[in-house]
C-alpha cells in the first residue's frame, strides 16, 4: 500500500512539472509575441509619421506655389470684392489651408466686404460680419513682390494673424488696419 500513494505522488509531481513547462513556454511565447507586436507597431507608427511629413511638405510646397500664382494675378482684381476674391475656385483652397479651422469664421467676418485696394506695394482686402461689425472683422494682404498671402481675423477685440513665419512682423497694411479696427471697436 505504501507503493500506490508514492506512485500517485510521483505522477502528480510529473504532471505538475509538465504543466509548469507548458506555462513557461506559453509565457515565453506571449512575451515574444508582445515584442513582435510592439516592433510592428513602432514600424507602422514611424512609417505613418514619415508619410505625414511628406504630405505636409507637399501641401506646403503646393501652398507656396499657389500663393505665388495668386499674388501674380491679384493686381488685376484690385477694385473687386474681398469676399469674392477669397472664394474664387483657385483661391479658396489656399485660404482654407492658410486659415485651417478658422476659415469659416474668416468667411463670416468677410460677409460685408470692401473692395481690394493698394496699400503701398501690397493689396489689402477687408470686411466685417454682416449686421455685426463689432463681433468679427477680417482682412487679407497680398504681397505681389514676395508672392505671399496673409490673413487676419479680429474676434472679440483679439487679432489673429495667419501666414506669418515665426518672428515675422505683420505687413504694414495689417498694422494700419488692425489698429484702426480696434480703436473703432473701443468706441
Amino acid at each position: 500500500m505504501d507503493i500506490k500513494p508514492q506512485m500517485i505522488v510521483n505522477q502528480i509531481g510529473l504532471i505538475a512539472k509538465k504543466i509548469a513547462k507548458v506555462l513557461i513556454y506559453a509565457f515565453i511565447a506571449l512575451v515574444l509575441l508582445y515584442i513582435a507586436f510592439k516592433a510592428w507597431e513602432y514600424q507602422a507608427e514611424s512609417e505613418q509619421k514619415q508619410a505625414d511629413k511628406v504630405s505636409q511638405t507637399q501641401q506646403s510646397e503646393k501652398f507656396a506655389n499657389g500663393s505665388q500664382y495668386v499674388a501674380t494675378y491679384s493686381p488685376l482684381l484690385v477694385g473687386g470684392s474681398s469676399l469674392s476674391f477669397v472664394q474664387r475656385p483657385n483661391n479658396e483652397p489656399l485660404f482654407k489651408y492658410l486659415l485651417g479651422a478658422s476659415y469659416p469664421n474668416f468667411i463670416t467676418a468677410l460677409e460685408d466686404s470692401a473692395s481690394l485696394v493698394y496699400v503701398g506695394p501690397q493689396i489689402l482686402g477687408t470686411g466685417c460680419q454682416k449686421l455685426g461689425c463689432a463681433v468679427a472683422q477680417a482682412a487679407l494682404v497680398i504681397d505681389p513682390s514676395k508672392g505671399r498671402i496673409y490673413a487676419a481675423l479680429i474676434e472679440g477685440g483679439k487679432v489673429s494673424y495667419f501666414g506669418l513665419t515665426e518672428g515675422q512682423a505683420a505687413p504694414p497694411a495689417f498694422e494700419k488696419w488692425a489698429s484702426t479696427q480696434i480703436v473703432e471697436l473701443a468706441k
